[in-house]
């Protein structure tokens, strides 16, 4: 049972959502994230590390990723 509390933890660390907004035909993702996740960005993705897993969002252009993480508070990993 201790894994799967683990898992679970590890797993709420990082939530994504994705919705459409008819009225003005965009997509919106949402993210959130605990303290524990490290962020990046790494050939154009936003990357986020936590205990061993990673989620990549992108493709970006890497002036995009780059401010991304910038307006995030993040370091920009090269």
């Amino acid at each position: 049972m201790k894994t799967a509390a683990k898992s679970a933890r590890v797993k709420s660390a990082i939530r994504i959502r994705q919705t459409f907004n008819e009225t003005f035909t965009t997509h919106t993702t949402e993210i959130r994230i605990t303290p524990l996740v490290d962020v990046g960005t790494i050939d154009g993705f936003l990357s986020f590390w936590t205990e061993g897993r990673e989620v990549r969002i992108g493709p970006l252009t890497p002036d995009q990723a780059e401010k991304l993480a910038e307006d995030l508070g993040y370091d920009a990993v090269v």
